[in-house]
């Protein structure tokens, strides 16, 4: 018995689900299967596995659609949800002062919550990036459009905008240069026979470079050089490897790391400075002291923002950069500290702490990508 393929065209409304087989969006609450599971196991006190997860979360996304021509566009979850969340909670924050304090309260412990849950069920996500993104892009608009009508300096609004812009540059090329990390090439090809192969340090001298030592790696079966360690989200080895961002969606290894440093350095300086003008905007500022013939100030009494709601808006962005800045602050001095010792996050976390040369060496070889 042959299967005859429906040759029809689709329209607006119409797709192909994930079983390749024709849907309606009308019908996206038809038929739900691996959501009824899982509701009946929550109910029943019963735990979802992980590919219950999964497959509830892909039919659900597989599900949300809009009408197009030529068949129904997929809305995924992940691309959609940041956006919505963020205005949505912003929104509601600058209601008045206990909503927000309640919401941001309530976004740490989001974030981490969808960090965890996501790295469950779908760990090579966008959603973290997507909303590193939007975050800089609403504090943008919200500065352009709320804080330079209460008089501040041309020279101000420069330069937030060049500074958030060489954030999002550094960050996408951070991004755009993570596979040239990546240790696809055949000349690193594991040559030895059998199943079963550990990781075997054959040469590791202080004095040697990346061509010299070879690690085998058990997961990719290849010859990776050494400082190398394989990531299970990218599913690949990383040379010289930090730390997989799911800010930037990516692994940092030596390759990107200078352009994700000086992303990090970008985007502090420009939460700080925005932060600053927004707040002693809309509060009563007062001077603090003179540096290069600019008056630094800093915001004095805030108890009267909530009276307005474009101004509480904009107090409630400044809250949100200094609290997007205090991570990245956090990030920043880890880094530091890793690079002036030598050391990548992997061999951190594996207990490699080895001091290699001394601070400025380490410096300068960071900055020559080496």
């Amino acid at each position: 018995m042959t299967l005859e393929l429906d040759t029809d065209p689709l329209c607006c409304c119409e797709y192909y689900d994930r079983g390749y087989e024709r849907n309606h969006i009308l019908a996206c609450c038809c038929n739900c299967v691996d959501v009824d599971e899982s509701f009946d196991r929550f109910v029943s006190g019963r735990p979802i596995p992980v590919e219950k997860q999964r497959d509830m979360l892909l039919t659900f996304q597989d599900r949300l659609r809009i009408p197009w021509r030529g068949g129904a566009k997929q809305i995924t979850v992940d691309n959609v949800l940041p956006v919505v969340l963020l205005v949505s909670l912003q929104l509601l924050s600058a209601l008045d002062f206990y909503c927000s304090l309640v919401i941001f309260m309530i976004i740490p412990m989001l974030l981490a919550y969808l960090k965890r849950f996501l790295g469950r069920v779908l760990p090579k996500t966008k959603f973290f990036c997507l909303w590193f993104f939007w975050s800089g892009v609403y504090l943008v608009i919200l500065f352009e459009s709320t804080v330079p009508l209460l008089e501040l300096l041309p020279e101000e609004n420069v330069a937030f905008v060049l500074l958030m812009s060489l954030s999002f540059f550094c960050f996408y090329k951070t991004n755009q240069r993570a596979a040239l990390n990546h240790i696809n090439q055949p000349q690193f090809d594991l040559l030895t026979k059998g199943d079963s192969q550990t990781a075997i340090l054959i040469s590791d001298r202080e004095d040697s470079d990346e061509n010299d030592g070879r690690l085998a790696c058990q997961t990719c079966r290849k010859y990776v050089p050494p400082r190398s360690y394989h990531c299970k989200i990218c599913a690949t080895c990383v040379i010289k490897h930090d730390h997989h961002s799911v800010w930037v969606n990516c692994c940092v290894g030596r390759a990107n790391h200078r352009f994700f440093l000086a992303g990090c350095i970008c985007s502090l300086l420009a939460l700080w400075l925005f932060a600053n003008l927004s707040l002693t905007s809309v509060c009563h500022p007062t001077p603090i002291f003179t540096l290069l013939g600019v008056t630094v100030m800093l915001p004095d009494d805030c108890t009267d923002i909530f009276f307005q709601y474009d101004i509480a808006l904009c107090f409630t962005g400044a809250i949100y950069a200094l609290l997007m800045s205090l991570f990245i602050l956090m990030s920043l001095l880890k880094q530091t500290c890793l690079i002036s010792r030598g050391l990548t996050g992997s061999e951190w976390q594996r207990g490699e702490h080895i001091n290699r040369r001394n601070c400025l060496v380490n410096w300068k070889m960071f900055c020559m990508g080496q």
